[in-house]
């Protein structure tokens, strides 16, 4: 089957700028930081961009945005788009979340302007990876279980430590994209994009690979925390596990 268009899903912390980058001219870019946009206001071709940007409130749907995607912005073709998204080995999109958004130990200037320090003691510079990544997890936890995307620190917090399972997902657990990619694969994942909406693009292979699993992690979970991030992550597990390259 060929499609009509594609629609890229993108999942934080999992090499958003690069797939941007990859995916054009056929990804439209919008504004999402000075004046973002919302859906009533732009064409269709900017929809997903903009449901990318997490500054958009999506309300009950918030982290549904397959579901959002599918009932009110493409309702009667979502079965004609290749949709698609990267799915990153959880435990190092983890890690990565908490030196994006937590511990940002490259100085005491970086630290201070990390997203969850300004709302805690700043004494608390001085403890260790360890402990701060503890705390880090169970302010995740929190965010999961709260009613409120603002709680515990703010959205930009909430969304990106969001579990992917739940944006890629219907109601009854259902996948609703066409693809689900390791973030390893990605240029070979925008490739078979390309062909499958039957456009004249491919990107060539590059020496940056994606594959986390080869590269030494910034910092290594205790076997409690990895157990945290199971249960957390539980099901992101399994679609990095089931992920595949064929169409």
């Amino acid at each position: 089957m060929q499609y009509k268009q594609l629609f890229w899903l993108h999942i934080k912390k999992s090499a958003g700028i690069s797939t941007r980058n990859y995916l054009q001219p056929h990804y439209v870019r919008v504004d999402r930081i000075r004046k973002p946009k919302c859906f009533i206001q732009s064409p269709p071709e900017e929809h997903n961009d903009i449901l990318n940007n997490y500054r958009i409130i999506l309300g009950d749907y918030q982290f549904k945005r397959c579901q959002f995607a599918k009932k009110y912005l493409y309702p009667d073709t979502w079965d004609e788009i290749f949709s698609f998204a990267f799915s990153r080995e959880p435990v190092d999109r983890c890690i990565s979340m908490f030196y994006y958004l937590y511990w940002k130990d490259q100085s005491l200037v970086n630290r201070l302007k990390s997203t969850v320090l300004r709302y805690i003691d700043t004494r608390k510079l001085h403890y260790s990876t360890s402990y701060a990544f503890d705390h880090f997890l169970d302010l995740a936890l929190q965010a999961r279980e709260s009613d409120s995307i603002f709680i515990p620190i703010d959205n930009h917090f909430t969304t990106h430590t969001a579990p992917m399972w739940d944006d890629v997902t219907d109601e009854d657990g259902r996948i609703l994209l066409t693809k689900i990619y390791r973030l390893e694969h990605l240029i070979e994942g925008v490739n078979q994009a390309f062909e499958a909406c039957g456009l004249d693009k491919r990107i060539e292979p590059d020496e940056k690979k994606f594959n986390q699993s080869s590269i030494k992690r910034r910092y290594e979970p205790s076997p409690q925390q990895l157990k945290k991030i199971e249960r957390i992550y539980a099901h992101d597990f399994d679609l990095y596990e089931t992920a595949t390259l064929d169409i």
